[in-house]
């Protein structure tokens, strides 16, 4: 009895962070400043707060016969405190999976500015974690989205 009872909690426990797991790590599509395709390099440029690296993002490539539809993920949040800032990332395009030769097509979302890339990632992980849910005071202005972003940074 106390064995079965004992692999019953253990089959609940490990559901459980299973669950926790995979809503944790919920990948979205990058907004982006810029990307640069230069020969060999493939260079992109993202809103960072101090914990984005190479390790941060996947690419998900398409290739069709019009050419190739890259977006770039990011599969590992940018967690940091501080305010967001461009980093430009430099990666070979053979790491990644591009050939040069074809018409190269960006899937992802651009953003004009920095913080309002990282907004534009705030509101693309809301939709992520809560599917299906409309809040009835969405944020209808710039201020206020920076308003409700400041407040998640607080009550972080």
């Amino acid at each position: 009895m106390k064995v079965r009872n004992f692999t019953l909690v253990f089959i609940m426990l490990f559901v459980g962070l299973a669950m926790v797991a995979s809503a944790l790590d919920k990948p979205i599509p990058e907004p982006l400043l810029g990307f640069e395709l230069d020969g060999e390099d493939f260079r992109i440029t993202v809103a960072q707060k101090g914990g984005t690296s190479h390790n941060s993002f996947r690419f998900d490539i398409r290739k069709t016969d019009e050419g190739q539809f890259v977006t770039v993920v990011r599969i590992v949040r940018d967690e940091c405190k501080m305010m967001p800032q461009r980093e430009t990332l430099t990666f070979m395009t053979e790491e990644i999976g591009i050939d040069t030769r074809k018409p190269v097509f960006i899937t992802n979302s651009f953003v004009g500015y920095t913080l309002g890339a990282d907004m534009r990632r705030y509101d693309l992980e809301k939709k992520v974690d809560e599917p299906g849910k409309e809040t009835l005071s969405k944020p209808e202005t710039l201020k206020e989205k920076a308003v409700d972003v400041f407040k998640k940074i607080g009550a972080d």
